[in-house]
């Protein structure tokens, strides 16, 4: 990969044979190991070359890679979970290559183009629990190669299906036939990296109480073509085991309920100074979940500290985010532009930044604030995030 890296063919494809003929296998920890390494020597001159090059060297190696089995992993477990996917998402690649075979399929079988197009869309859950969920684990474990490479490889597929969807819809034969080609192709490479390398990696590498924390995330983000999993703790026990009533918690909001003055009780936990007012933490919980917008607060060294949990975030958090380096939680290819954002409100040369772009049929308007304390020490970053989409369509006025 170095001399490949370095433009010398010549001395890659020798050392290519070398490994071919004298190395009868490799593990997954070698191939990560050495994955980790280079990152970490800044062999590669951007993401860019280095994907490319370990796209065509994983296709090398595969077949040497020792396979473990993953099916022990009880259902529920992220693992299983991960794997349950990956069996419809090679069944899609097996029918994508039957309708590819086939250059009468487009016009006799439009609506199953039409079918697969949405159902490769979905990929995008299962690359999105990965990166929010999985990636975060791996990275306090000092394993960050996925953070950056595997997430730049998800963005090239969700882009490619985002591709294959509109041309299917506008008809263009010729492009559907290239595009599905490359989708079905580079979608079953992923299956195959998840389950050689990255989930076997993962299974050695984390705790049980890492893959616990990783379940309870899940849900945020969701599952693509299989129903919710059953849950999964080892730690749970029935309450009829553990001598007494233990109750039950939901996340999911319930119905409004007519206040009623008589019924209620101020509460008796102390309030928290604020610099005007008082408040205790379950108002200031109430109070970030119903705002209208997204808040996510990335402390001063860097790392993700909290973000609410609206009904409906433009983009997907969950747990596995808290604690996590910020430069880990954005796509490797707008990364750099977050990290100069940061760097500029450090330096104190910037105090707010702002974008809109068009995302899922939605206006979406974010703006980064630097967080400074009364002497003007920088704290960190607030992003907030909000679907503006109605906001910009105002007319008029409407008064109270």
């Amino acid at each position: 990969m170095i001399a490949l890296a370095e433009g010398n063919q010549e001395q890659a494809d020798k050392l290519i044979r070398v490994f071919m003929d004298y190395v009868p296998d490799i593990t997954a920890e070698e191939v990560t190991q050495v994955a980790q390494d280079l990152d970490d020597a800044g062999v590669f001159a951007d993401t860019s070359q280095h994907m490319s090059i370990e796209q065509n060297v994983f296709g090398i190696i595969d077949s040497k890679i020792q396979t473990v089995d993953l099916n022990t992993f009880p259902e529920g477990h992220p693992v299983h979970t991960f794997l349950a996917e990956n069996t419809i998402i090679k069944e899609l690649c097996e029918r994508a290559q039957g309708l590819v075979k086939d250059e009468n399929s487009f016009e006799a079988l439009y609506t199953d183009w039409v079918l697969l197009s949405k159902q490769f869309l979905q990929l995008n859950i299962h690359y999105l629990r990965k990166e929010n969920q999985l990636f975060p684990f791996l990275e306090r474990r000092g394993f960050s190669h996925p953070s950056t490479i595997m997430w730049s490889i998800h963005d090239a597929i969700r882009a490619v299906a985002k591709d294959f969807s509109k041309v299917v819809e506008d008809k263009d034969k010729t492009k559907a036939y290239e595009l599905l080609q490359e989708l079905q192709q580079n979608a079953f490479e992923m299956t195959i990296k998840e389950e050689k390398v990255l989930l076997s990696k993962a299974s050695k590498l984390l705790t049980q109480e890492d893959w616990l924390e990783i379940a309870r995330g899940e849900e945020e983000i969701g599952w693509c073509y299989i129903e919710k999993p059953i849950l999964w703790n080892p730690k749970w026990t029935h309450p009829s085991e553990a001598g007494g009533d233990m109750a039950t918690a939901s996340g999911a909001q319930a119905e409004p309920q007519a206040f009623n003055a008589e019924q209620a009780s101020k509460t008796t936990v102390g309030g928290i100074n604020l610099e005007v007012g008082s408040i205790t933490p379950e108002q200031i919980n109430l109070i970030f979940k119903h705002m209208p917008f997204d808040v996510t607060y990335v402390d001063e060294f860097d790392e993700v500290r909290y973000y609410n949990k609206g009904e409906d975030r433009v983009f997907p958090r969950s747990p596995g985010i808290i604690g996590r380096q910020v430069k880990y939680c954005h796509p490797p290819k707008s990364v750099h532009i977050v990290e100069e954002i940061v760097d500029a409100f450090k330096k104190g040369e910037r105090n707010e930044a702002s974008f809109w772009i068009n995302f899922h049929d939605k206006f979406v308007y974010i703006q980064y604030f630097a967080v400074r304390d009364n002497a003007g020490h920088y704290k960190g970053v607030l992003e907030i995030t909000q679907d503006a989409t109605t906001v910009r369509g105002l007319e008029g006025e409407q008064r109270l």
